[in-house]
Order: structure tokens, then sequence, then C-alpha cells
């Protein structure tokens, strides 16, 4: 956990529960079932987590134990 900035965790807490947030509540504007509400869910934190990825790029000491 070296070199993280202090804040950054509860950035991406943040923003997940922001998304979490904003999906539940367009699956109500647009009248969707309620089991799709854990698809949209699960497609916003995978777009959140490819966009991290890509913006992020990668530490070289990832994946060392």
């Amino acid at each position: 956990m070296a070199c993280r900035r202090s804040g950054s965790g509860l950035m991406l807490a943040g923003l997940i529960v922001t998304l979490v947030g904003l999906a539940v509540a367009l699956t109500h504007t647009f009248e969707m079932p309620g089991h799709w509400t854990t698809v949209a869910v699960g497609v916003a934190l995978l777009v959140a987590g490819a966009v991290r990825a890509a913006l992020g790029g990668r530490r070289p000491d990832a994946g060392a134990s």
C-alpha cells in the first residue's frame, strides 16, 4: 500500500455508492422490473472499473506478494 493517496479509497467508495444510486434511480425512472437493477448496477461497476484501469495504468508492484 505504498504511495497511495489517503483520500483515494474514500473517493472510490463515493463513486461506487453514486453509481449504485444512479442505477437504482434509472431503473425506477424507466419502470424496469426489479431484477434488472442488479444487472444495471453490475454493468455500471464494470464500466467504472474499466475506466479506472484504463486511466490509472498498471503499477509496477501490482500482483507482487
